[in-house]
């Protein structure tokens, strides 16, 4: 487990890069002056970016660049590489690792450092989760029907 919550952090590194490339491009495109401004489409090609850069590297070679640092693989139930709909299930359900808390604090206004503690212990206990497993995959890479794999070293 150290290892996936290693690559999901170097991931987050890796992600400010992309994010900050689709932000850079919408609002140079849309003539974008300030965040605030057509922020709904912000955040969609945002969603959009981060889409393209899960989804693309899963299917091409199964490997994010921080699962190729930290020697991991997504491949699907029977060791093969992802087709794109499975990949896009599993990129779908990776966001229950920051949706339900995140709503849940909208919904009862919570400030922004709740909200923060908040999601925080719902990434320990959704990846505390995975012990329930034999295996030990993370919850929606079962539902997905996809496994993360050691890669050689």
């Amino acid at each position: 487990m150290f290892r996936r919550l290693a690559a999901l952090l170097y991931e987050s590194v890796v992600l400010f890069g992309v994010l900050w490339v689709a932000a850079l491009i919408y609002g140079l495109v849309v003539d974008q002056r300030s965040g605030i401004m057509d922020r709904h489409g912000l955040q969609a090609s945002a969603f959009l970016a981060l889409a393209a850069y899960f989804i693309g590297f899963w299917t091409i070679g199964g490997q994010t660049v921080a699962m190729r640092a930290w020697r991991l693989r997504v491949v699907n139930a029977s060791g093969q590489p992802l087709s794109l709909w499975r990949a896009a299930l599993r990129f779908a359900l990776g966001w229950l690792w920051v949706l339900p808390p995140l709503a849940f604090a909208w919904a009862l206004g919570l400030e922004h450092a709740a909200a923060l503690l908040m999601l925080v212990a719902w990434i320990v206990l959704w990846a505390t989760a995975s012990r329930l497993r034999a295996d030990r995959q993370f919850w929606h890479d079962v539902w997905a029907g996809t496994r993360l794999m050691d890669t050689p070293g």
